[in-house]
């Protein structure tokens, strides 16, 4: 017996057909490299060199007020971007090179004092016979992040977009201000160090917490405090 399907039924079969192969059509393969802003806007870290040169006098064996400040705000700037050791080089065979030599002390001692431990100082001379008040020049190591270059809006159509993936410049503002923001750029190279721990110790300590024991170490009477009962 022989089917006859009217225009109706054809017309929904053909539909049916289209709409099944339509789920079938499997979407583009994403780019794994493209999987992260940070891959895809990348900011570029480099090494760099932070130089100060403190003027000296021949007849003076003291820093002056502006000096002080200056070395105060190189220590406080090592302190945050500093890597390796900070280096002090003080002139030799220059006119001004006894008073020199008694300002770099001070000049150590003010770093020291502005939170530079003495052994992340290293001093060194240099030939200053060529100079008739040669400087004292303070260096230390550090890094710089470069923004990377995003694409602007206006240059691109966001409203085609086949493979629903993000648009070119997509996490590029946030990556640029990271690099703008960021105090120490030598913290997208990686993380930092920490200090070696006793791990058998936090281990015990971990295990007296768990029993209910006492944690800290024990303390004898004179550190202990006591109140006193007497009413004044």
């Amino acid at each position: 017996m022989k089917t006859t399907l009217s225009a109706g039924m054809k017309v929904a079969a053909g539909a049916a057909v289209l709409l099944t192969s339509a789920c079938m059509t499997k979407p583009a393969p994403v780019d794994a490299s493209l999987a992260s802003v940070a891959d895809r806007h990348k900011i570029a870290v480099s090494e760099a060199s932070e130089r100060l040169e403190l003027a000296v006098a021949t007849d003076d064996t003291t820093l002056a007020a502006e000096g002080i400040a200056k070395v105060e705000a190189f220590a406080r700037l090592y302190a945050r971007q500093g890597h390796g050791v900070l280096v002090m080089s003080a002139p030799t065979g220059s006119a001004n090179t006894a008073a020199a030599t008694h300002v770099a002390q001070e000049v150590r001692l003010r770093l020291a004092g502005a939170g530079v431990p003495f052994a992340a100082m290293a001093a060194t001379t240099y030939d200053g016979s060529e100079q008739g008040a040669a400087p004292i020049v303070l260096t230390f190591s550090r890094y710089d992040a470069t923004a990377p270059d995003c694409e602007p809006l206006w240059s691109q159509n966001l409203a085609h977009n086949p493979n629903n993936q993000a648009w070119n410049s997509f996490g590029c503002s946030a990556q640029a201000n990271l690099a703008a923001m960021i105090s120490d750029p030598a913290d997208l190279l990686g993380p930092r160090t920490e200090d070696p721990r006793d791990a058998a110790r936090r281990a015990r300590v971990l295990e007296a917490y768990r029993q209910g024991q006492q944690t800290h170490a024990n303390r004898s009477n004179d550190e202990r405090v006591q109140v006193s009962d007497a009413v004044r």
